[in-house]
């Protein structure tokens, strides 16, 4: 079954990106010439993709396609139960199982074939956090310690 999701996603996303692109062809195309002077046209509001080979920790990436995939499918689970089941035939257990298993094999082809933006969101927010976090000498961190003991001290008097 979830090779089959694959199979289809990957279809579907392959077709989307055919036809943004001869969108995208036919946009450029219809651009006047740049003016000497003055700044190129661009579209403002559109999501710059982060290019896997920009990625500088394949971990973080991993975890936030992860993330990505787990909120696909919660949100389709959340769809799902919204809708009204009919009382013509029963609802058992199997047919609970096989949804859940359809929603997580459609979350993650969704996001192997291509990122709906959460992942690349996600992965700048917890690069810019770590890299405000990280102390890159290891006599900082034994100051940072000894000074937050003392603060701790004082705390307790």
């Amino acid at each position: 079954m979830r090779d089959l999701v694959e199979t289809v996603i990957g279809d579907i996303m392959q077709r989307e990106r055919m036809q943004k692109s001869t969108a995208a062809h036919k946009q450029t195309a219809m651009r006047p010439a740049p003016t000497p002077g003055h700044a190129p046209l661009h579209s403002v509001g559109k999501q710059v993709p982060v290019p896997e080979s920009a990625q500088k920790d394949p971990a973080l990436w991993k975890a936030s396609k992860q993330f990505e995939a787990i909120f696909l499918q919660q949100m389709m689970s959340e769809m799902r139960s919204t809708v009204s089941k009919s009382e013509f035939m029963p609802h058992g257990f199997a047919e609970d199982m096989h949804a859940s298993m359809m929603d997580e094999a459609i979350a993650q082809a969704s996001t192997k074939h291509g990122s709906i933006g959460i992942a690349n969101a996600v992965y700048r927010q917890l690069e810019a956090g770590s890299r405000t976090q990280a102390i890159p000498n290891p006599a900082d961190k034994e100051n940072m310690t000894s000074d937050l003991m003392m603060e701790a001290i004082r705390h307790a008097r």
